[in-house]
């Protein structure tokens, strides 16, 4: 390790698909999560914008009851 970067090392039983080139590291608290890059939903998160109190609260009417079939 030196000031910009660290290495892991997989074991191949949970080795990325063959041919990734590139990864996106994802936290989450504690946890880091390694997916390629096309792979990852971080990107599109970081990537659309939503206000401070997006899903904050969440008003859905009741599911609609259905007869048998």
């Amino acid at each position: 390790m030196n000031n910009r970067t660290q290495a892991i090392r997989l074991p191949k039983s949970v080795a990325l698909p063959e041919g990734t080139r590139s990864v996106d590291i994802v936290r989450s608290g504690r946890a880091w999560l390694i997916v390629p890059s096309q792979d990852s939903w971080a990107q599109w998160f970081d990537e659309v914008p939503s206000s401070e109190d997006f899903m904050e609260r969440r008003e859905q009417p009741d599911a609609d009851e259905r007869g048998d079939l």
